[in-house]
């Protein structure tokens, strides 16, 4: 009767794990919250259109990818050849490539260096 006693119990505890790992596999556990990850930037929405050639040096360090050295890079190469016309001008500076552009670029745009966007002319 002992034998039968132990018996009974392994077969309750087998039965007992085999439901509880089908209901596991089966989605039956608690699932960790899913938290969405804040957006990335860095930039306010004011700070969104940023004009590459009226930027300060503070801007500049805002944008992604771009921190304190490289910003001064940027201002430098404009002092010397100017307002930028495009990407392939912003990656002259060196330490923008591709991958820099890439961060930066949703940020920002090239402006005729008047301080004003074409937007804003009056008329």
């Amino acid at each position: 009767m002992k034998n039968a006693g132990y018996i009974l119990m392994w077969a309750v505890t087998a039965l007992l794990l085999g439901a509880a790992v089908l209901w596991y596999t089966a989605g039956g556990a608690p699932q960790a919250p899913e938290f969405a990850a804040p957006e990335e930037s860095v930039l306010s929405e004011q700070q969104a259109a940023l004009d590459l050639n009226t930027a300060t040096a503070e801007e500049l360090d805002a944008l992604p990818g771009i921190g304190p050295a490289l910003a001064e890079r940027i201002l430098e190469k404009r002092r010397e050849d100017g307002p930028f016309a495009g990407p392939s001008d912003v990656q002259d500076v060196p330490g923008i490539g591709p991958a820099v552009w890439e961060e930066m670029a949703p940020y920002v745009f090239f402006g005729d260096g008047s301080g004003q966007d074409e937007d804003t002319g009056g008329g």
